[in-house]
């Protein structure tokens, strides 16, 4: 089977001496397809900022300790060994795209000798152009996921990663942006990629619990606090989601999203919330993203 480092797709491992690239089967297509053949981990999705900074680093680094020590089985690596592999990675990757770089961080419970790779440290990267103009000016289209959901919120492991394709290949709707999943009792939980926000009267509204702890999500939440904002700590039915007047999705590599859709209920896109959340954060994002050596310095 051909191997392959295509322009826009490089998939590194990482060691103490850094990162180092490594050919992946050409089937595969990309490099996050090629990680579907090794034991299942933890993960942190991340993007760069200026092509060697990134934003929330600290924080994603605390939440993949404790994905880590969540695991079903014990995940042990080095985490300063993980620092430069993911600094290497994003200097090599992005000189190599002639762009920023969407990067997905894995560690895995066992090497990756699938891929004849004695590390547990991998990293996909590909060229990140960002969210298409179309999204940005009139919002995406979400539909609901019943029955999908997380086998447990607090954990960003990698074997959700499969489920979740496959009950979008059975069940999704392939002209959907995103998928948002639902409790048992049909609360509105969280994206399959992002966390969800709706705003109503100005106000906004978050899942407490059953969801991933989103690092953009926090940022945007503390954002919209310092400016005034309420923030409701609050389940919404999925049945009450037509009365409210915008909604946003959040993740570390989009930022935010306006929703236009979410299934037959319709949201000013970009509403007024959303654009001013959105234009803070992208401020902050300017301001916090560091180079990966000058993580514990940022506010995330």
């Amino acid at each position: 089977m051909p191997n392959t480092t295509s322009r826009e797709q490089l998939l590194f491992f990482g060691d103490a001496e850094g990162a180092h690239v490594h050919a992946f089967p050409a089937a595969f297509g990309t490099a996050s397809r090629a990680l579907d053949v090794v034991s299942p981990g933890v993960y942190e999705g991340l993007r760069t900022f200026g092509r060697t900074r990134f934003f929330g680093l600290r924080t994603h680094l605390a939440r993949l300790r404790e994905s880590a020590a969540g695991f079903k089985t014990e995940l042990a690596y080095d985490e300063e060994a993980l620092v430069r592999t993911l600094a290497a990675a994003a200097r090599e990757a992005t000189q190599a795209f002639d762009a920023e770089a969407r990067l997905r961080l894995d560690i895995t419970a066992d090497t990756a000798a699938a891929l004849g790779i004695e590390s547990n440290i991998l990293i996909a990267a590909s060229a990140y152009h960002g969210v298409p103009a179309r999204i940005r000016e009139e919002g995406a289209r979400v539909r609901t996921a019943p029955g999908l959901r997380r086998p447990d919120p607090a954990v960003k492991s990698s074997d959700f990663i499969p489920l979740r394709e496959a009950w979008i290949c059975a069940h999704g709707d392939p002209e959907a942006y995103e998928h948002v999943m639902l409790s048992g009792d049909r609360m509105i939980l969280e994206g399959t990629q992002s966390n969800l926000v709706l705003v109503r009267d100005g106000e906004l509204y978050h899942a407490p619990r059953g969801v991933l702890p989103g690092v953009t999500v926090r940022a945007v939440i503390d954002l919209a606090r310092a400016a005034g904002v309420v923030v409701h700590d609050r389940f919404v039915p999925v049945e009450e989601v037509s009365s409210f007047d915008e909604a946003f999705m959040t993740t570390s590599v989009r930022s935010v999203v306006p929703v236009q859709w979410i299934d037959e209920c319709r949201f000013e896109a970009p509403g007024p919330v959303t654009r001013r959340l959105s234009s803070l954060y992208d401020e902050l994002t300017a301001s916090d993203a560091v180079e990966a050596s000058d993580r514990e310095s940022p506010r995330y």
